[in-house]
């Protein structure tokens, strides 16, 4: 044994000790190539799985928040002409053509960017055509001949079927940035008028609405898509337009299958449920 600055430092054997006992050497573990491999496959297959369904979450929250927000702007626009026209009853004039309605009531109590006074000048470019697309695939270019973008690029769109005093708000929450589909990034307003309903299906139902904005389209008679039972505006067949691919839709200005969704969504606590065409 050594002395270093005082300090004894090393070993001596025991007496009639031939070898010194080391420590066990500790073991190192790792992972091979084929675990490794196995482990990142695990990882593919589970983030395959689960991610699409985040992601279509995310989607489906931002179209809810959108939704709501035009709903309120809509109203909010209401709201201020009713106040300084003295008008509590709001008594849409209907007989108004889709720029008239839109510059009367709905225009200067907007903050709005841009104007169209046809679905062509360019507020509503999908793809290779002026228009959007309804939930059944099918092209809407003659649905809203008058159009505002607004501030935070939001698309209101009038119009009005010909030859009735039925008219229709086409929204694009999204403006140009989406898909521009109705259901998914496209809904309906009604700005409702009981004057303007017929004496079929729902009719006397509906009469008893107040006139306003209701959300959704309408009927073959003018009654609200709101009036309805979710039931009624999932099936493909119960009212016109309903919340389904496989919708009755029709021409001439009308706004195509998925015209009701908005009203879906409303009737279910401003929520996309499960049955919902997503």
């Amino acid at each position: 044994m050594k002395k270093v600055f005082g300090i004894k430092i090393g070993f001596t054997l025991a007496e009639g000790a031939t070898h010194v006992d080391m420590l066990p050497t500790v073991a190192k573990f790792g992972f091979t190539l084929a675990e490794v491999l196995i482990t990142l496959g695990i990882i593919g297959v589970v983030a395959a799985i689960t991610i699409p369904g985040l992601i279509a979450n995310v989607q489906k929250h931002a179209v809810v928040s959108g939704l709501k927000e035009a709903h309120s702007i809509l109203n909010q626009a209401v709201r201020m002409y009713a106040y300084e026209m003295d008008d509590e009853g709001l008594d849409f004039d209907i007989t108004l053509s889709p720029q008239a309605f839109a510059e009367k009531y709905f225009k200067p109590y907007l903050k709005v960017a841009r104007v169209c006074t046809k679905q062509t000048d360019g507020c509503w470019k999908t793809g290779d055509f002026h228009g959007y697309y309804d939930l059944a695939g099918n092209k809407k270019t003659d649905t809203v001949p008058y159009s505002l973008v607004l501030n935070n690029g939001m698309i209101l769109g009038f119009g009005k079927i010909a030859g009735y005093n039925l008219h229709s708000i086409v929204v694009d929450i999204n403006g140009l940035g989406g898909r521009n589909t109705m259901g998914r990034d496209v809904f309906v307003f009604y700005p409702y008028n009981k004057d303007a309903l017929c004496s079929g299906h729902n009719a006397q139902k509906a009469a008893m609405a107040k006139n306003g904005i209701y959300i959704g389209s309408f009927d073959d008679c003018g009654a609200p898509h709101q009036m309805y039972s979710r039931q009624d505006l999932l099936a493909p067949n119960n009212v016109l337009r309903a919340c389904n691919k496989n919708a009755n839709s029709d021409s001439g200005g009308r706004t195509g299958a998925g015209s009701a969704c908005a009203a879906l969504i409303f009737l279910d606590g401003w929520k996309i449920s499960k049955d919902y065409p997503w």
